[in-house]
């Protein structure tokens, strides 16, 4: 019997500690420090992104990356796996500053990047929507990058500031009109409150956002986004439940009622891109938060998962980039949608930088 009390003891221990963890998960994003966070890092001041900061009016220094309009030199390639289950991208970033005559100016895009990243992440966007004729500014969210550790907010927070930021540019005549956002999974929910923020937005992009940030924290133990994949095995629901509860006094944010259906139907014209493998966020979720909003449309993408679809430039970049072209042209006309191009099995060669995933 004494035995029985020691391991169930032992067991409890080890529970509260998987709910400190994931409480600290929550409140805290880390730092990638990689090899390949490092190069991109280097090759935008190479090629002539300037990385720069302000402080928001609530105290919070937030930094960003800023980049003309140029002929950017990037190739990215994409392989899937012969099982189909993996894959392999590769990412050659250009040696050069750009060359020859820069494409006309179209407008501007701000990327938002995902947890625990920060703007230099979204380096292909910012290079292919550059090369299109776009000034590109990509800030490191609150607690993320360079910017100051404030308390994040999953989506309300982190929209003021970008919105901030962006009459700050806006100000000093740095930001050519149409207006575009587009974010990553959490800087997606980021940008559809930035949006809400705003004045004159002429169109949001968030691929794989979240409809309720409780709702996907949940869901991340299991899927080893959000620390290692046993944890989704040792602890249950109702330590979850407690970290979400704990994390959200910490934080001073409701987790649970963060509203971005209400951001959503705040914002301007909106896609939502998902990946059809997502085991993250949920397509029901998002089906629901854009059930009943004219402006917004859900667009799913075969064979993708929640990390795989940012990488499909080669998917999404024309469509997009049309879907832009067209809001530019005909503003105030109903809000259209895209259709991803087809997955194409292309080859990888020459020297570059890469990521190996699964779905």
């Amino acid at each position: 019997m004494q035995r029985k009390r020691v391991i169930w003891l032992c067991i409890m221990v080890l529970l509260n500690g998987c709910t400190r963890y994931v409480a600290h998960k929550i409140e805290h994003p880390g730092a990638d420090n990689s090899a390949l966070q490092a190069y991109m890092r280097g090759n935008l001041r190479e090629q002539g992104f300037s990385y720069e900061w302000m402080r928001t009016a609530d105290g919070v220094r937030l930094a960003y990356w800023l980049g003309e309009p140029g002929n950017y030199a990037i190739t990215e390639t994409f392989r899937y796996a012969a099982d189909g289950q993996g894959y392999r991208w590769q990412m050659e970033l250009p040696e050069k500053k750009p060359l020859g005559v820069a494409p006309g100016t179209r407008g501007t895009v701000v990327l938002l990047h995902p947890w625990e990243g920060e703007g230099a992440m979204l380096i292909a966007w910012a290079y292919h929507f550059a090369s299109s004729g776009y000034v590109v500014v990509m800030p490191d969210l609150r607690s993320q990058g360079e910017s100051d550790k404030a308390p994040v907010g999953y989506g309300p927070r982190e929209g003021r500031d970008v919105a901030e930021l962006v009459e700050n540019l806006r100000a000093a005549h740095r930001l050519p009109e149409p207006l575009f956002l587009l974010g990553v999974s959490y800087g997606g929910a980021a940008a559809m409150f930035a949006a809400a923020e705003l004045r004159d937005v002429r169109g949001v992009i968030a691929l794989e956002p979240y409809g309720n940030a409780a709702d996907v924290i949940r869901r991340a133990p299991s899927t080893g986004l959000f620390g290692p994949r046993w944890l989704g095995a040792v602890i249950g629901k109702s330590h979850v439940d407690a970290a979400i509860h704990q994390a959200s006094l910490d934080l001073g944010v409701d987790l649970e009622h963060i509203d971005t259906a209400r951001a959503l139907q705040s914002a301007p014209c909106t896609l939502i891109v998902r990946g059809a493998n997502d085991s993250l966020v949920s397509a029901e979720s998002l089906h629901a938060l854009v059930e009943g909003v004219p402006a917004a449309h859900y667009v799913e993408v075969e064979h993708e998962n929640h990390i795989s679809l940012v990488l499909r430039t080669d998917r999404l970049l024309p469509p997009l980039l049309a879907w832009m072209a067209n809001l530019t042209a005909t503003p105030g006309v109903s809000c259209p949608t895209i259709t991803p191009l087809p997955a194409m099995r292309a080859a990888t060669s020459g020297h570059a930088q890469g990521i190996t995933g699964g779905t």
